[in-house]
């Protein structure tokens, strides 16, 4: 059955297909697998290349059109569908080759027309603002991304600012409200520091061809984070000598006060008693 399927299969041969994009091991491979009609390995060797990063247009149109084409014969219309709106949108202006299968020509062409009566609706992006952070902590950036095109990702950018590139993180979306994104910036990224400083960053909503569809910032003009100054750990309270206890001091101040008073009132009291006293007069008997 593989041996009919790949008969009926008429797809660019290698050595064409590397005059159309330049090489990818994944594309290459991919379109071996589908000669051969191992349409399986075909969809993860296909889906793992359009995952790589640097990715041309050309590149990724012709890694769509064979995965496609692969699901197709795997009988996955919806799959296969889906795949080829996801070539659409990484090329409006993409036809398939002449020598493509007619009921592969067939489903494009419904395919089109179908994207081509569709309302399309821009995306919309909202982000949450976020306030001062304290250093050491992970920072979640939440972002509300509605009408989100089929094959469209949204990243954060980060860098401490001064730095000279961006760092990437994906935004995941909420299983409970899928208009809601988040993405974290980790915290070893934001350490500790005796002064305060600022992280960039922006959000970027793009197709599947690397087009920016929706944005909130940018590499020129991004958003700013401050991360606090580290907090200086207070000093440990020395121990005091029993003289630098201003307690001690009191209770010997208010002693010192008892006494005096005592001394005064000794000094001060009439005797309850009398006294023999002689008088003695010079000159007289």
């Amino acid at each position: 059955m593989r041996a009919a399927l790949t008969t009926i299969l008429l797809v660019l041969p290698a050595a064409t297909l590397a005059q159309v994009v330049p090489r990818n091991d994944a594309l290459v491979r991919g379109q071996q697998q589908v000669e051969e009609g191992d349409f399986e390995d075909a969809v993860k060797t296909l889906e793992a290349g359009i995952d790589q990063p640097d990715v041309t247009d050309d590149q990724l149109a012709e890694l769509y059109r064979l995965l496609g084409l692969a699901h197709l014969y795997l009988g996955h219309e919806d799959k296969a569908r889906a795949a080829y709106e996801k070539l659409l949108q990484a090329r409006p202006d993409y036809e398939l080759p002449k020598a493509t299968p007619p009921k592969i020509r067939t489903l494009y062409a419904r395919l089109k027309e179908d994207i081509r009566k569709r309302r399309v609706r821009p995306v919309t992006l909202s982000v949450a603002g976020l306030p001062d952070q304290p250093p050491g902590t992970a920072v979640t950036v939440e972002a509300r991304i509605d009408d989100l095109a089929l094959g469209a990702k949204a990243k954060l950018f980060y860098r401490r600012s001064g730095a000279q590139h961006f760092s990437s993180i994906d935004f995941t979306r909420d299983k409970a409200d899928r208009a809601l994104h988040r993405a974290t910036i980790p915290a070893f990224e934001l350490p500790e520091e005796p002064a305060a400083y600022d992280v960039e960053y922006y959000v970027e909503v793009a197709d599947a061809a690397q087009r920016r569809l929706a944005g909130r910032g940018d590499p020129f003009s991004p958003l700013m984070l401050r991360v606090l100054a580290k907090v200086a750990a207070a000093e440990v309270e020395k121990p005091r000598a029993w003289y630098q206890n201003p307690v001690v001091w009191i209770v010997i101040g208010v002693g010192a006060a008892a006494a005096t008073t005592g001394v005064v009132v000794l000094a001060t009291q009439r005797p309850t008693g009398t006294l023999p006293i002689t008088i003695q007069v010079e000159g007289m008997p």
